[in-house]
């Protein structure tokens, strides 16, 4: 199952039942949208929110953007519902809440597999992205990262962490450096991506930068927004500086030269710099090429 090349940076959130919300955000700029059954859906509005949605990956949608259905959870009793009413062959991928365990991620798999075979597209392209957003799926996030190949990211979402894990909500998030670094180094171990969780108050850009700088630092690739107006600055701090790809350049030019030389250490800027150095600077470069729009 090779890995589909997706950069996401920012990943939106719509609500399912809102059509003409859906029809904005498509052209909004985000990498990819996340429409959204569960909890941006009232529950008498779920049945209209999934025709919505069907008819919407039914509809116009540009090519290059990523689309993500969130459904409701392995536990609620929706699930296959949602999966049958609103699972349509453009979409990428399902975006799965309440992750608790590795089981959740068995279970899904299961049905993607018989969605695909429902639609007619390939076995196994249907991603997924596993939410974390409980103190039972920070501790299980390890086994759940791994569990499949189908899981293209691990997605932390703080709100709902905190509200189960009894913690206060606060701008800073000091609350959550244990729990976000977690859910990042189990994606990583993995080889997956990891996405950290929504800034919630839209109109606080500086408290939005400051959020996703932290991410970037506790080694997240993207981020969840709410609202268009999150997209341009979170993209913003996960495009490298230019001194930062300068640099990483540097060193990855000396470290080829000396190890075509036999040499597995050199010497940039002053700095020692090995093996782990120099892939921290490939990964660098990818990511400065593939954000380069």
């Amino acid at each position: 199952m090779a890995d589909p090349p997706w950069v996401l940076r920012s990943l939106l959130f719509v609500p399912g039942h809102r059509r003409e919300m859906i029809a904005k955000a498509a052209q909004a700029g985000a990498d990819a949208i996340i429409l959204d059954l569960e909890d941006g859906v009232a529950p008498a509005e779920k049945p209209a929110a999934r025709r919505t949605v069907a008819a919407a990956l039914d509809g116009p949608l540009p090519d290059h953007l990523v689309v993500f259905v969130r459904v409701n959870s392995t536990a609620s009793g929706l699930l296959d519902e949602d999966l049958r009413e609103a699972s349509r062959p453009r979409m990428d991928g399902v975006c799965l809440p309440k992750c608790d365990t590795s089981a959740d991620v068995q279970a899904l798999s299961a049905r993607l597999l018989a969605t695909e075979d429902r639609l007619g597209v390939p076995r196994g392209r249907l991603r997924m992205l596993a939410l974390v957003e409980t103190a039972l799926g920070v501790l299980h996030a390890p086994a759940i990262a791994r569990e499949s190949p189908r899981v293209w990211g691990a997605v932390f979402g703080a709100e709902d962490f905190t509200a189960d894990a009894g913690l206060p909500r606060t701008r800073e998030g000091r609350e959550l450096a244990a729990a976000r670094t977690a859910v990042s180094l189990a994606a990583h171990a993995a080889g997956i991506e990891a996405i950290d969780g929504i800034f919630a108050d839209f109109r606080d850009e500086e408290g939005l930068v400051a959020d996703t700088a932290e991410a970037r630092r506790l080694g997240y690739t993207g981020k969840t927004v709410i609202h268009p107006a999150q997209i341009a600055p979170v993209h913003r701090v996960f495009a490298p500086e230019p001194d930062e790809v300068a640099k990483a350049r540097r060193i990855v030019d000396a470290f080829e030269q000396g190890e075509a030389a036999g040499s597995g250490i050199v010497v940039v800027d002053g700095a020692m710099v090995d093996r782990p150095v120099a892939v921290r600077a490939q990964r660098v470069l990818a990511r400065a090429e593939r954000t380069a729009t």
